[in-house]
């Protein structure tokens, strides 16, 4: 204590037990030590936007299973039954008709814009056959029908051009949410360690003040002696009240500040308040303070915030091919192999089905043509104000990342020097105050001077621990900037 407060040697008990009451009054539960790695730890376990973030991805992934079951193997089956004694104009229906239909198929689309469909038919009938149809058929007969049909796009959607671009582009998207994810728990770490330093200063700053009051505190006990016999300058005894005032109202001030920022703490890291948090950091002297560490430049085009600007780009540019490409009249070919059998007796005609001995073949073209589609001329404008954007964000997000890196880089050299200086300042003022503190027991310097120069020591102690603070932070948000807080993990192709 005796480095980091030049009045520590000074400190009665009580005034050391009052410092923590107040401190640690209202959280008597159970003592937790945090470092920097625990509060990393915490925050990927318990922090709810990091959970939100796992769902987020989650999402993206199940709806590009979403797109790709289009390409489903569907299986279809509708079995009928109908009794009929319906009559006819003509007067050649039966008087009874019982008829059983199996209807099946199997659909498959593929990304080369092709459909292809297996399709199987049974009918069968009973019948009370009239008069007119006796002489025509049985009462019993069945029919078999396999049916084998391709369908290819040939214009719009070309040979599955905007099939595949869908699909590619819910790849994409996958990927990119899982970057966002990442990038996601970046932000939480860095907003969390920035919530950890601002605690600990909070703290640091609160003990200082607690021991600039309690100096006040003793000074003003000691010039009241001296005024009882007399012996005082005038105005030293109001002057030193009035600091004393300042002191315990910075010392409530401060520990406000404090209060909120454990609040802020706790909350992010989800622990109860309850929770009594000890800081496991120790910055004394300028050989404890981490120094700038030695990296290698970084290619921006790397870069997360990069590589999903990137994404979203080529995103754009695929969905501006599937909506030109949608926007085409349609002309695709249809091709359908047809195997028929028909006989008295079920099993007959499914044998005559299967033999293909009773083929149909069928060749054509179907063509879908809108003269003038207001929807498609809309769509082809979205897609492409959408591309052009994107393209704008993709440069942007290079030129905001360059500029980034560099000032970060900047930020975390400027904070650690002037983190070194505060500590250099502390150190010198506490060698003013203590020779000043013997000239003025020895009568040869005024207590102005000596007010004066705990003031400037308590003034520095203060920017002391924000400046630790600040670059503690500067570090963290210029690991940020390189993706080095979170590894690309998650995002490898």
């Amino acid at each position: 204590m005796n480095r980091l407060l030049f009045l520590g040697d000074c400190l009665s008990s009580y005034a050391k037990f009052s410092f923590f009451v107040v401190l640690l009054l209202s959280s008597a539960a159970r003592a937790v030590e945090l470092s920097p790695q625990d509060v990393v730890d915490l925050a990927l376990k318990q922090s709810l936007n990091v959970k939100k973030s796992e769902l987020t991805a989650q999402q993206s992934e199940a709806s590009a299973e979403v797109v790709r079951g289009a390409y489903d193997l569907i299986l279809k089956i509708a079995p009928k039954y109908e009794y009929t004694e319906a009559q006819s104009m003509t007067g050649t229906s039966n008087p009874i008709d019982r008829t059983w239909t199996l209807s099946s198929s199997l659909n498959k689309a593929l990304s080369s814009g092709t459909a292809l469909t297996l399709q199987y038919d049974r009918t069968t009938q009973e019948s009370t056959l009239s008069s007119f149809s006796s002489s025509l058929r049985r009462p019993t007969a069945a029919m078999d029908v396999l049916t084998f049909t391709i369908r290819q796009a040939l214009w719009r959607n070309i040979f599955g051009q905007a099939d595949r671009a869908t699909l590619e582009s819910a790849d994409a998207s996958t990927l990119s949410a899982r970057m966002a994810r990442e990038e996601t728990l970046e932000d939480v770490i860095l907003k969390t360690l920035s919530l950890y330093w601002n605690a600990f200063v909070a703290e640091t700053q609160l003990r200082e003040n607690t021991a600039a009051r309690q100096k006040y505190e003793e000074l003003v006990k000691a010039v009241r002696r001296k005024a009882g016999f007399n012996l005082s300058s005038p105005g030293e005894l109001p002057r030193l009240e009035a600091e004393f005032e300042a002191s315990d109202s910075r010392v409530k001030q401060s520990s406000r500040s404090y209060l909120a920022a454990m609040d802020e703490l706790r909350t992010a890291l989800q622990m109860t308040s309850k929770d009594s948090v000890t800081f496991k950091v120790q910055v004394l002297e300028p050989a404890d303070l981490p120094a700038i560490p030695k990296l290698a430049s970084v290619d921006v085009t790397a870069l997360r915030p990069y590589r999903i600007a990137q994404i979203k780009t080529q995103i754009a540019d695929r969905d501006r091919t599937v909506a030109q490409s949608s926007s085409r009249p349609k002309l695709d070919l249809v091709a359908t192999a047809k195997s028929t059998g028909v006989d008295d007796t079920s099993d007959l005609a499914l044998s005559e089905m299967a033999s293909g001995s009773k083929p149909t073949y069928s060749l054509g073209l179907e063509l879908e043509w809108p003269l003038d589609s207001a929807t498609f001329r809309g769509k082809k404008a979205v897609a492409e104000v959408a591309y052009q954007s994107s393209a704008l964000d993709l440069k942007l997000a290079e030129d905001t990342l360059r500029d980034g890196l560099s000032n970060a880089e900047r930020a975390a050299n400027a904070n650690h020097e002037t983190a070194l200086s505060t500590i250099e300042i502390v150190n010198k003022r506490t060698r003013v105050v203590r020779e000043l503190e013997a000239s003025y027991r020895q009568g040869r310097t005024p207590l102005v001077e000596l007010i004066r120069a705990y003031n400037d020591l308590f003034a520095a102690q203060q920017e002391r621990a924000k400046a630790i603070g600040d670059y503690q932070v500067a570090l963290n948000q210029w690991a940020a900037y390189r993706d080095e807080l979170v590894k690309n993990e998650g995002s490898k192709q």
